[in-house]
């Protein structure tokens, strides 16, 4: 059988070695080619490569110190989107993944080209607002968007898969987005982005598994497993609200607005009544509210425990309004008496109601160095194979 040499000369500069490089230098600073090797395990002539087609690019630029290089943020930006049911939000990022503007707008019209709309005019907010705090002649073009939505989105990122209660299926947002906001679009479920963020700025920080409980205008929940987000083959992973429960009907939804309009009608509450108003209701001391958020946590701790015996996380992360006491601690309660023997972690997320739109935003960031990484391979490959011919 023959065999190969390895002469130790560097090979052609691959896409995901910039893209380790320019990671290590996002997450710890200005450095050296010496310190990106050790940092990212490359080789040190791959890292210098890296770093010089990284400079020649204007992605990075020297730091001042010998050798040293930083990333400059303001060669690339992103768009993180929280297409919720009762506003848009959008947070325009640089290429380290910064939020450098934010911007929201309410009673936006729940058709795909209004909230496509409505992104836009936020986005150019944002864009004019950074734009004015660049250096004269830099501009701010934005080149990926990456959205949430409160919905089950299929595996090709574009399309919402139709199912009964949820918002209607096809593309027809994604494609009022894209040429609303005149880039390429990413669409994503808003719990799963919610985990996103809990992973990098939130309670995730740290644990490679772990279940964000994200109970707000929707119920669901998203999955980290090895340090990624598991969605699934069809993309309904975490879509728990339909979860079976003691004295529920398999199939039947017990948590989400059917559910909660159920238990309002119930108790002769308004059918609308939203769980941020039944949380503030029972804070002010409404005692049947306080029976209706009692028997959404319970139904919550039920689900918990139902995931802990199928994943086995290292914790769960409870957010949004089920990170407010009257959930969370009822929630770690019942887990705690009612089935001690389950060994289950709950923290309550710091981000409030900031998930889905700062998981977007993470998820841009990515999507941003990733494309840096690629056109700086591409043209360093252009180079060696002009000097080649």
């Amino acid at each position: 059988m023959p065999t190969t040499t390895d002469t130790g000369a560097p090979g052609p500069l691959r896409g995901s070695d910039v893209l380790e490089v320019l990671d290590a230098l996002v997450a710890a600073g200005p450095a050296d080619d010496a310190s990106v090797a050790e940092a990212t395990g490359l080789p040190r002539a791959t890292a210098a490569d890296a770093l010089a087609a990284l400079r020649a690019s204007g992605a990075a630029a020297d730091d001042g110190a010998a050798g040293a290089f930083r990333v400059d943020p303001d060669t690339a930006f992103g768009l993180g989107v929280d297409v919720a049911r009762d506003r848009v939000r959008v947070a325009l990022v640089d290429s380290t993944g910064a939020v450098r503007a934010r911007a929201e707008r309410r009673d936006v019209q729940r058709t795909p080209v209004a909230r496509a709309r409505a992104a836009a005019v936020l986005a150019n907010s944002c864009r004019e607002d950074v734009e004015a705090r660049l250096s004269p002649g830099r501009r701010v073009e934005v080149s990926r968007a990456v959205v949430a939505f409160p919905a089950v989105v299929g595996a090709d990122r574009t399309t919402v898969l139709h199912v009964p209660g949820y918002e209607k299926g096809g593309t027809a947002l994604h494609d009022a987005l894209v040429d609303a906001l005149a880039c390429p679009v990413t669409l994503d479920n808003d719990v799963n982005l919610a985990a996103v963020a809990e992973q990098h700025r939130g309670a995730g920080r740290g644990r490679t598994s772990f279940v964000t409980v994200s109970f707000g205008a929707g119920f669901g929940a998203g999955i980290v497993l090895d340090g990624r987000v598991h969605r699934g083959a069809a993309g309904i992973a975490g879509e728990v609200a339909f979860l079976p429960q003691p004295g529920h009907a398999l199939g039947e939804q017990v948590l989400g607005d059917a559910a909660i309009a159920a238990l309002a009608k119930d108790h002769d509450l308004p059918e609308d009544v939203t769980v941020r108003e039944l949380l503030d209701r029972a804070e002010q001391g409404d005692g049947v509210a306080d029976e209706v958020v009692a028997e959404l946590a319970r139904r919550v701790a039920v689900i918990v425990a139902s995931l802990a015996l199928v994943l086995d996380p290292e914790a769960f992360v409870l957010a949004d309004e089920a990170a407010r006491p009257a959930i969370h601690d009822r929630v770690a309660s019942y887990l705690r008496d009612r089935i001690g023997v389950l060994p289950v972690h709950i923290d309550a997320s710091p981000l409030g109601a900031d998930g889905a739109v700062l998981g977007a935003a993470w998820a841009a960031g990515e999507a941003l160095r990733a494309r840096i990484a690629d056109d700086v391979a591409d043209d360093a490959a252009a180079v060696v194979d002009g000097a080649t011919r």
